[in-house]
């Protein structure tokens, strides 16, 4: 095994490349694809068998890759909101909030200097170089499961991570999120490093400040799993009092840089965010509430630190709790249990949000949640609770969210946050359950759950190239919006090279899309984007048009599935056919392709 770890990972790249190639040539036939699946699979089973990191980079590179090489142009809708704001960069050379108004940089400044000087389309860069990243995340997954365990369970850490729906969702797609998640995962093992040693703290620091640049709701979940972790770390783990000085740099240091920069490029941010934690501290705590938090993170490493001696006493007693390791354990699985059946409840679509997805797209998570509860028998230790505090921490936020303790618009973004800690404890219980088998037989076992979390992550239109009726199981609403049709494009680019002007009212995942035209057609503006209540729908009534200034831009797929602005409020609502005769009646329609229509009125 040595020498194949080792040795030359020839096959490796073949097996990568030959993988991306099936889901170029997918394009073109769908059968494609099981090139792709027979070379995935076949790098998982090398990667567990050689223990390889490359190996796994491959790997995560790969399943990142899977939109970017299956479809001809961005998917989604947030990718496009992204592209958008690049150009906007390219268009103005600022970064000023009056020419550039997302005011996340990082990725956006990075994809724009390196159009202009590779003299490269920035949508080519943003969707390859951008999920490519992810590598460096499952990288840094890897070398901190190999700390505190071996490296099968390393190895197993990173596969797991990188099929993860919640994970590989947002990772593929070419979204801040893309960026903001493995960069947040290198700065953690960073600072995991950097607690025992100041040679990573510079480092760190200089990672956590480019997290604040890049994603504001990683930047504050950094800042969760890092004092989550690092509370834990200081009490269990740690055996030195100069650790929680380290620690507390870190801490404060990740709390305080998002937090200045919203204040001074976004203060909507910063508004919520401080408004947020007013409402969680008690109130009869006084004071601004960054202020009482900064206060509360000193007081607390400070304290781990001046009784560090006594914590390392207390912790050579701790074989004398051996005896209650198992009714602990016994009730982490029950509240595990009572945590998933909340969150499946939510996900179901039962609780005031409402949600719609297919059963199998539930597989991965379940799968993952149930070798969690195999693995969490070995991380009733010390070493191991600092990985159960980290998980903790932000399941703590979904929770608090499902079930309106405080107000967060989209709970689910909580859940790509979870899978990172879920993915070692999950990797454990993996490794635990296949120990007596011979190690082929644990490879081929990993591949084929690597693979099938793979299919089951995205709709049926990326692997299966076809939507399906709601009486399959496969059925999936988002299969019809998860990639833009040539077509669509091609109504754009006769609003461009019209030079339209006015406003452009359409449905969420063509308005998106359409985001692009405004750095183009500069008097042309996009509606039905960012509001979230049932009036936006009003907006396509041809009665409010005027002067012949708007537009309506109508795809075949908004007969089947379409969203104005219900979020996750209210069922989604696809055209009507009164909705079409009164367009077809009182507007103009200019253009016509067969699957997609402008009209203008």
């Amino acid at each position: 095994m040595r020498d194949l770890r080792m040795g030359d990972n020839g096959l490796e790249i073949m097996l990568f490349l030959g993988g991306l190639l099936g889901l170029a040539l997918s394009r073109i036939n769908i059968l494609a694809v099981i090139l792709f699946a027979a070379c995935y699979s076949i790098l998982v089973y090398r990667t567990c068998l050689t223990e390889s990191p490359a190996g796994l980079a491959l790997c995560s590179i790969q399943s990142s890759l899977v939109l970017a090489f299956r479809f001809e142009y961005l998917t989604w809708g947030d990718p496009w909101f992204e592209y958008s704001m690049i150009l906007k960069i390219m268009m103005s050379g600022s970064l000023s909030p009056a020419h550039y108004p997302d005011q996340q940089p990082a990725l956006h400044a990075l994809i724009a200097a390196a159009s202009k000087y590779m003299h490269t389309e920035a949508m080519l860069i943003q969707k390859f170089l951008i999920p490519a990243f992810s590598s460096a995340g499952i990288l840094s997954m890897y070398l901190l499961a190999r700390e505190f365990f071996d490296r099968r369970i390393a190895i197993s850490t990173g596969l797991l991570l990188s099929v993860g729906t919640a994970y590989i969702h947002w990772i593929s797609q070419a979204a801040t999120e893309s960026l903001g998640i493995p960069m947040a995962l290198v700065a953690f093992y960073l600072s995991y490093r950097a607690f025992s040693s100041t040679r990573y703290l510079p480092a760190a620091l200089v990672i956590i400040s480019c997290l604040a640049l890049t994603h504001h709701l990683t930047a504050m979940i950094f800042v969760v799993w890092i004092n989550s972790f690092a509370i834990a770390y200081l009490l269990f783990v740690s055996r030195s009092g100069k650790d929680s000085i380290r620690a507390l740099s870190l801490s404060l240091f990740a709390f305080a840089i998002p937090l200045i920069w919203w204040n001074m490029r976004l203060p909507s941010i910063y508004r919520l965010v401080a408004g947020t934690m007013d409402r969680l501290l008690p109130a009869a705590v006084p004071g601004d509430p960054v202020v009482v938090v900064s206060m509360i993170l000193i007081l607390v490493y400070v304290s781990l630190g001046f009784f560090n001696n006594r914590i390392i006493q207390l912790r050579a007693h701790t074989h004398r709790l051996q005896n209650l390791s198992m009714p602990i354990y016994y009730g982490l699985t029950a509240i595990s249990i009572i945590c998933a059946a909340l969150a499946l409840n939510f996900l179901l679509g039962r609780s005031s949000f409402v949600l719609s997805y297919p059963l199998i797209f539930y597989a991965n998570g379940l799968m993952m949640i149930i070798l969690a509860l195999v693995g969490l028998r070995g991380f009733m230790n010390t070493d191991g609770l600092p990985f159960l505090a980290w998980s903790g921490g932000v399941a703590v936020l979904f929770l608090g969210s499902i079930l309106k303790l405080y107000y967060f618009e989209d709970p689910l973004r909580f859940i790509e946050f979870i899978y990172p800690p879920l993915a070692v404890i999950s990797a454990y219980g993996f490794v635990y359950l296949v120990r007596r088998r011979n190690v082929k037989v644990g490879a081929t076992i990993m591949a084929l759950i690597c693979l099938f979390s793979l299919v089951v992550a995205f709709p049926s239109t990326v692997f299966w190239g076809q939507e399906f009726p709601k009486s399959d199981p496969r059925y999936d609403a988002r299969a019809s919006v998860i990639y833009h049709p040539e077509t669509e494009i091609m109504a754009l680019d006769y609003l461009r090279d019209h030079r339209a002007e006015g406003m452009l009212h359409t449905d969420r995942y063509v308005g998106y899309a359409s985001l692009q035209l405004e750095n183009i057609t500069s008097d042309l503006s996009i509606d039905l984007l960012e509001r979230k209540s049932l009036s936006s729908r009003d907006m396509l009534d041809p009665g409010r048009f005027k002067d012949c200034i708007d537009f309506v831009l109508v795809r075949e797929r908004m007969m089947r599935y379409a969203e104005f602005g219900e979020w996750l409020l209210e069922e989604k609502k696809p055209l009507r056919e009164d909705e079409i005769e009164k367009l077809e009646r009182m507007t103009s329609r200019i253009y016509d392709n067969g699957e997609a229509w402008i009209y203008n009125g």
